[in-house]
């Protein structure tokens, strides 16, 4: 029985420890794959722990995103993006890589990382140790192309090693996150450290740290060699600068690749237009007193119309000087404010962004102002109103074409011609729709000077014409003259107001002096219809001789 009892007993011991036996390596490649896991899967970037800014949207990239970014790149366009946690946020990216001292071929950018967590993989055929890679993700609007700002921008970057052969040659990996800021400033990613990574920051870049001298990664999206930032305040593009620290030089097939883990969105509303020369292709140098009827104003449609005329012929273009306001119609406070562009592509061009959060509550009352804020600005006159009320709608986030028009002096729309023509002072006889125009003010209404004396009891009529070159109305004008007086401004003589009585169209007497008394000659507001011109008449005796 012990006998038997001990022969089990070893029989079990055998069977027990080839139990064993067989175990281990299962035991051990259960625990090596663990290990695997947890080393070589990418770690969350911590900045996409973040809460969103107050009225923003959270974005997550979405998978389908990596290859949208590969399309961008081959077709060199922008690519609308998706993302997992909403599809409100209106990005569309444009990823462009230049290439300094890079061989020619050799060269692949690709989808790869894994079939859960995808990224592009860069892949460059380096020639020495200035050789570098910028690669560069701009982001814009869907809706109108214009620059997106996206804020807590939370992107990672993977293989980041060093590959130093038995020879001590080989490449070691620098890589620099930087973002472009509203104000078009260039601002580091904050580096945001990862448990298991060996990444550190250092004042040019994120690259392996010393410790792990020999270090080349393998595998996909490995944590080892991950290296994680985020942009805290806006911005609209994220360039990805891979280069080496110099302290390796002979390169060989070099790689890297990144991800984009998150992101914010707070919706923008922009206001845009343009402040323009509303000449109708006139130059300032060939700006005149010419009429409707002969020189370059003539049938020119697009002159002085109050409308921004882009296209030829009489193309119009952008001008400087001035400062455009989104503000509060009633109250006057200011939301964002934009000096145009100077730049020759852009000239005139103005563009205002703002966050809802900035105008909430006031969406009902929302204007633009245009302002001339250059003293020595010489477009001093306006072809259209300096204000313009906004037609607010919570679904639209862009407010285009809210143009401004400005002239010279030289090409303003109101001509005025003063005629003079001597009479007798008879009153029954001076028709004033049936004197000529002449040469010679003694025989008609002429522009010309008047030869000679005046002799006792004559008077000189004038005729007031005021053309309107622009082709919108003037509805608002007032012509003005004062009588001259002995020793007013060197006059030598007082004129005073004769017969025949004013047109009570234009005038109005109770504004105007008395048959036989000085003062000023004034009409009513008068308008003025387009491309057309007004005659005002009234005449005057002159109380002494002498040459006018």
């Amino acid at each position: 029985m012990y006998q038997i009892q001990r022969i089990v007993r070893t029989n079990a011991s055998q069977l027990f420890d080839r139990y064993i036996c067989r175990m281990l390596p299962l035991i051990t490649a259960i625990i090596f794959l663990a290990i695997s896991h947890s080393s070589f899967a990418l770690a969350p970037n911590p900045g996409s722990n973040l809460a969103c800014p107050a009225g923003s949207t959270k974005g997550v990239f979405d998978n389908g995103n990596y290859t949208k970014l590969k399309e961008s790149f081959d077709t060199n366009t922008y690519q609308a993006m998706t993302s997992t946690s909403s599809l409100s946020i209106p990005l569309k990216i444009k990823m462009t890589i230049e290439e300094i001292n890079v061989n020619a071929s050799g060269n692949t950018t690709m989808v790869t990382g894994t079939s859960t967590n995808p990224a592009i993989d860069i892949n460059r055929n380096f020639k020495d140790l200035t050789s570098r890679s910028e690669i560069t993700l701009d982001f814009q609007n869907t809706g109108n192309s214009d620059s997106l700002y996206l804020n807590n921008v939370a992107i990672s970057a993977f293989d980041i090693d060093k590959n130093i052969g038995s020879n001590k040659t080989g490449w070691d990996d620098l890589v620099s996150i930087t973002g472009i800021t509203r104000n078009n400033t260039k601002i580091k990613g904050t580096f945001q450290r990862i448990s298991g990574s060996s990444v550190v920051e250092l004042g040019n870049g994120l690259q392996i740290s010393s410790t792990n001298a020999s270090l080349n990664c393998t595998n996909a999206l490995d944590t080892n060699c991950q290296g994680s930032v985020l942009f805290s305040e806006d911005i609209r593009s994220v360039t990805f600068s891979y280069t080496n620290t110099n302290n390796i030089t002979t390169p060989t097939s070099q790689r890297f690749q990144f991800r984009v883990d998150s992101y914010c969105h707070t919706p923008q509303y922009t206001f845009s237009g343009i402040v323009f020369n509303d000449n109708g292709g006139i130059t300032d140098a060939s700006a005149t007193n010419a009429n409707i009827t002969t020189g370059p104003y003539a049938n020119n449609a697009n002159y002085f119309n109050g409308i921004f005329d882009s296209t030829t012929p009489n193309a119009e273009a952008g001008i400087t000087g001035s400062t455009v306001e989104l503000i509060h119609c009633t109250n006057g406070s200011i939301y964002g404010s934009q000096l145009v562009d100077a730049s020759a592509s852009t000239i005139g061009q103005y563009k205002i962004n703002v966050p809802l959060t900035a105008i909430s509550g006031n969406t009902n009352n929302l204007c633009l102002i245009e302002k001339n804020s250059n003293p020595g600005n010489i477009y001093t006159i306006r072809t259209n109103s300096d204000k313009r009320v906004i037609a607010f709608a919570n679904t639209t986030y862009h407010y285009p074409n809210n143009n401004f028009g400005r002239v010279i002096a030289a090409n303003a729309a109101l001509v005025l011609q003063k005629y003079q023509f001597v009479n007798d002072c008879n009153a029954s006889t001076l028709s004033y729709s049936t004197v000529p125009t002449t040469s010679d003010p003694r025989t008609g209404f002429s522009m010309d000077s008047i030869l000679g004396n005046i002799t006792p009891q004559q008077c000189i009529a004038y005729r007031i014409t005021a053309t309107n070159r622009a082709n919108i109305a003037i509805n608002d004008f007032v012509m003005r003259d004062v009588l001259q007086k002995k020793g007013v401004n060197g006059a030598q003589v007082t004129s005073v107001l004769a017969n025949p009585p004013l047109s009570t169209t234009d005038y109005n007497a109770a504004e105007n002096p008395a048959i036989g008394a000085n003062g000023e000659v004034r009409t009513r507001t008068l308008a003025i219809n387009a491309r057309t011109n007004r005659d005002l008449y009234f005449n005057t005796k002159y109380g002494t001789t002498a040459n006018p």
